[in-house]
């Protein structure tokens, strides 16, 4: 039931200027596309671009102004040392109602990234930043 009631309070939020509308296809700056189909206010189901295909994503979260998106595998490049956790990341969308959403990376585990030595990050951080264009059908 709560799960019903998040995906009628993101329809209503976010797509009640577009009622008529289907489907909303966001193209960010850092290349990256996702899709967010609203058949109904209970069958709302996500997507994002690899490769020129779209691949469904299955496990998501909405609440208020953002849609979350957990896609199989999505890690940074791991520290040398393999005792230290490798950070998992989940794709956030925010600002959907606006006209300028953005995405990011949100860190999902204390954890360590092996790019330029070997830093600490901590859940909940995000990174990666990028403006996205709106586009509805």
């Amino acid at each position: 039931m709560i799960a019903i009631m998040k995906k009628f309070v993101f329809f209503v939020l976010f797509f009640s200027e577009h009622l008529i509308s289907k489907e909303l296809t966001l193209k960010c700056e850092n290349g990256y596309y996702y899709k967010i189909n609203y058949n109904d206010k209970s069958n709302i189901t996500s997507f994002y671009k690899s490769k020129n295909n779209w691949v469904e994503v299955k496990n998501f979260e909405l609440s208020n102004d953002k849609i979350e998106l957990f896609i199989a595998d999505q890690q940074y490049k791991p520290c040398d040392d393999d005792s230290l956790p490798i950070c998992q990341f989940s794709i956030l969308i925010s600002n959907i109602a606006t006209n300028r959403p953005m995405t990011s990376e949100k860190i999902l585990n204390n954890c360590f990234i092996g790019t330029m030595g070997c830093n600490e990050y901590k859940k909940g951080l995000r990174l990666n930043q990028s403006y996205c264009t709106k586009y509805n059908k």
